[in-house]
């Protein structure tokens, strides 16, 4: 597995970004809510000079930090959290397959995590 993004312009990052989508899907411990293929998460990087914004994959699981972690686990993905908001949580899991950087997310509301308490 690659860890290093590798910019592709045009149809063919969207194609690898699509790829990977699939690969991620079909290999996550739990169901994503939902998928999404964009640039608008990912860092810029730089190529020849010129700084670039990878198409990339997110990843969205509806109030689901342990699933977040789960599929961290699974892909090898580094794990982070913050604040969103006052008090509602937001965690996520980035990674690289093959060149494409992925973002798998989601948002624990600070209600939820009374009522799990």
């Amino acid at each position: 597995m690659t860890t290093q993004i590798t910019f592709r312009p045009g149809t063919a990052g969207l194609m690898a970004a699509l790829s990977i989508a699939e690969t991620l899907a079909a290999n996550s411990p739990a169901v994503p809510s939902s998928i999404d293929i964009d640039s608008g998460d990912f860092d810029l990087i730089e190529v020849e000079g010129v700084f670039e914004r990878p198409i990339g994959v997110t990843i969205y699981f509806h109030r689901s930090p342990e699933n977040v972690l789960a599929f961290a686990e699974k892909f090898g993905a580094t794990v982070g959290e913050r604040p969103h908001g006052d008090e509602d949580t937001y965690t996520y899991a980035d990674g690289v397959l093959d060149g494409v950087p992925f973002r798998a997310w989601a948002l624990e509301r600070a209600a939820d995590k009374a009522v799990a308490a």
